[in-house]
């Protein structure tokens, strides 16, 4: 027997008829017939007594009633109490994201705190990627072109990759070039780097956008840095017009919170923002 199966009892004693239970119900009234029989089975008492103008409970059938009523109404209770949780702006939400994401958008993380005082915001960042479908991080802020469809999700921004080396050393041709050593950015840098320089050869590897950044920042070289980083250094010069490949920048979430009250907040909290 299932809690469900209590409303039959319910039914049969607002409607007093069969069809007038089944009416209620959304279901035939042999449906309504059968279940109380199979109710009357599990309990081994008869719940209804059977006349012609209707139905009328038994006095176990009363009983049965009354736990039925305080069950509907303890489940009741429990729904609201979920859901006005999920509708307040408190509660614990774990981002997760790489270095240079984080490091772009912590001005609106710090703005989103500010706002929202009472959710607790953990931020990870990381190169391997938190599952979402297992609850491993409640949102991620991703650089993809594919983002997993399964996921609830919102493109918040691009990341577009320029050349740029130290103004000092921009001029010289013997200047090293620096690669991407992740599988995410290091093969359009390779294709971009074979198609306008075939004939370099790359002198060292960096993991991250964040890091080429810096690494190009400190004279190592020549490299791909997305532009919202570059331009955050007036000693860097851009040395393409066009960007070398571009990746989206996602917001994505489990579809079953995208409606919770805080992850709503927080794409909100993003989304008043002007791209990188």
């Amino acid at each position: 027997m299932q809690p469900a199966d209590l409303t039959i009892v319910a039914a049969l004693e607002t409607a007093g008829t069969f069809t007038g239970a089944a009416r209620l119900l959304g279901v035939a009234h042999t449906t309504v017939s059968r279940k109380l029989k199979d109710l009357e089975a599990h309990y081994g008492a008869r719940l209804a007594d059977r006349r012609d103008d209707g139905v009328i409970l038994t006095a176990e059938g009363e009983r049965l009633l009354e736990s039925a009523r305080r069950i509907e109404a303890e489940l009741a209770g429990l729904e609201r109490d979920i859901t006005g949780r999920d509708h307040r702006l408190t509660g614990h939400i774990k981002l997760t994201t790489v270095d240079a994401l984080a490091w772009l958008y912590m001005p609106v993380l710090g703005r989103f705190r500010a706002r929202h005082p009472q959710i607790d915001l953990a931020l990870e960042v990381g190169s391997e990627l938190r599952n979402l479908s297992r609850r491993e991080a409640e949102v991620a802020l991703r650089a993809t072109n594919a983002p997993d469809d399964h996921l609830y999700g919102r493109e918040v921004g691009q990341l577009e990759f320029f050349a740029y080396a130290r103004a000092d050393i921009a001029g010289d041709d013997m200047m090293p070039w620096l690669e991407y050593g992740n599988r995410d950015c290091s093969q359009p840098a390779s294709r971009w780097l074979r198609r306008h320089h075939p004939s370099v050869r790359p002198e060292a590897s960096v993991p991250t956008p964040l890091m080429m950044h810096r690494a190009v920042e400190s004279g190592l070289g020549a490299g791909l840095v997305p532009s919202a980083l570059a331009e955050q250094s007036p000693g860097l010069v851009r040395l393409s017009d066009a960007p070398a490949f571009a990746i989206s920048i996602w917001l994505l979430t489990p579809m079953e919170l995208r409606q919770t009250a805080r992850i709503r907040a927080l794409f909100e909290a993003f989304s008043e923002e002007a791209r990188p």
